[in-house]
């Protein structure tokens, strides 16, 4: 047993490791993007981004979710549901990929693609999801096998390669958007070409099971859309309700809350494996909401660090000007409403944990489907009054409807003994921090980072010296803090 969780602690570190860098080198495209793309052609490429993870839901057609349940048994076996998974993903694919080419002329103004780029860049644009379609059943596999470390590998080549073609094709050769849009082909087609030898070996004609697959596959569709839908369905409604420069300015402050992300992406790989070892523990009540008070305090840190200091770290010096381009500076007010989102969604997968504990999962989709409902209609109602920071807003509103449905369901089920009363203190004193920076007047005397630093320990002393900290917790962090040091 303890072999089997080291090797599951093991993959979960991979995993989360290889994410965190995928996503934080994705984040270094965000000063790339301000500095060499127009606000417009920023607009279109995030729109475009949007809408191709919901193609990529549409390609897969719930076969990965189905590979996953049946890849078991004889080589045999496994070869045949690779087979069967593999080949329905690729068909469905390369169909999708040419009717929307067929219908491009409606298809690519959804998109926003002007006018003049539609014919060429539209077929550029369908070769990634295509592209990513091909490696889908291939990267599934490797999680199967726990080949870990492989999959890992191959993710952050093609990030690697990704980044590298923008640089050489953006800002070396002034591509703007079709540069952008070649560089993600391109990365593409080397995620297929390092999977290919996989498939060719593993293809194989054997009993026919596609009916079983596809039963159990295509009912998990309607989950995956929804939980896309909360996530990136503001990008679509901006397009249609504003313009690429609207966007494009989103977008790029968007992203700049991407610490706290992965925040929560970080403490999500963790978690699970955490609640499922110990959900059969005497304290897991107690154990569960004291892990939840920590990670509402680890995120508090990030959400100030974010907020007190998001416009000294766009300012810093970048190839081509700043980090962030100044013509963006004046979206930086939905920086911490984006980062707020972003903890709650990080409330909603720890609450989830009751749910999961007693197998009660078919209430997941009704209860993202619900936050997603929530989210197009408050971008709708929104947006119009307040533009992008309604679509902010509205960001925020979905997930923590999201937390709520989730506590409301999840109590329901395995109650958990949550700390409120020390998660309300870090929420408000939180709160209470941002809102000084927020409304002090500017700083001539004191340098303004000086000060935002003095808030932040405040933030810290202020928990310490309230009596936040039982003495147990206290003599854990001296005895920590005492130990760092040898090591």
């Amino acid at each position: 047993m303890r072999d089997k969780l080291r090797s599951l602690a093991s993959d979960t570190a991979v995993y989360g490791a290889s994410t965190i860098i995928q996503r934080f080198l994705t984040f270094l495209l965000t000063p790339l993007y301000t500095n060499y793309l127009s606000m417009s052609e920023l607009g279109v490429v995030s729109n475009v981004y949007a809408l191709i993870a919901f193609v990529n839901i549409a390609y897969a057609f719930g076969f990965e979710s189905a590979f996953m349940r049946f890849y078991r048994g004889t080589d045999t076996d496994k070869r045949t549901v690779f087979t069967q998974s593999f080949i329905p993903v690729v068909t469905i694919a390369a169909a999708l990929s040419l009717l929307f080419y067929l219908l491009r002329s409606y298809t690519a103004s959804g998109a926003g693609i002007p006018t003049d780029q539609r014919e060429q860049e539209f077929a550029l644009i369908l070769l990634i999801p295509f592209l990513d379609a091909i490696t889908i059943i291939p990267f599934a596999q490797l999680r199967m096998e726990r080949k870990a470390k492989r999959f890992a590998a191959f993710k952050v080549m093609v990030v690697v390669t990704n980044i590298v073609l923008n640089i050489v094709l953006v800002v070396k050769g002034g591509m703007g958007s079709h540069g952008v849009f070649v560089a993600g082909a391109c990365s593409s087609l080397l995620g297929v070409v390092l999977v290919l030898p996989q498939i060719l070996r593993t293809l194989h004609r054997g009993t026919s099971r596609l009916r079983e697959l596809a039963s159990f596959g295509i009912p998990t569709m309607p989950s995956g859309f929804a939980s896309m839908l909360l996530q990136v369905a503001d990008r679509p409604i901006l397009t249609v309700m504003t313009t690429p420069i609207i966007v494009g300015l989103y977008n790029a402050n968007y992203r700049l809350a991407i610490p706290m992300m992965l925040c929560v992406s970080v403490f999500e790989y963790a978690w699970k494996p955490f609640y499922l070892n110990h959900a059969e523990d005497d304290d897991a009540p107690m154990l569960f909401g004291r892990v939840f008070t920590y990670f509402t305090l680890a995120s508090a840190v990030v959400f100030l660090l974010i907020s007190l200091f998001a416009s000294s770290v766009v300012r810093l010096p970048f190839p081509g000007g700043t980090l962030i381009h100044p013509s963006y500076w004046q979206g930086l007010h939905i920086v911490p409403i984006v980062a707020a989102a972003y903890y709650f969604a990080g409330v909603t997968s720890n609450l989830a944990a009751g749910l999961h504990i007693t197998k009660k999962t078919t209430r997941l989709p009704l209860i993202v489907g619900s936050a997603a409902v929530v989210n197009i209609a408050l971008n709708l109602l929104l947006i119009p009054s307040l533009s992008y920071t309604g679509a902010a807003w509205a960001t925020l509103g979905a997930y923590a409807v999201s937390a709520v449905l989730m506590y409301a369901t999840s109590q329901r089920v395995y109650a958990v003994r949550y700390e409120w009363s020390r998660v309300l203190r870090i929420v408000l004193l939180a709160a209470a921090i941002f809102a000084v920076d927020t409304l002090r007047p500017v700083q001539t005397v004191v340098p303004d980072v000086i000060v935002k630093i003095i808030l932040l320990l405040l933030f810290l002393l202020s928990l310490r010296f309230s009596g936040f900290f039982s003495s147990a917790e206290t003599s854990a962090l001296r005895s920590l803090m005492r130990r760092s040091p040898r090591r």
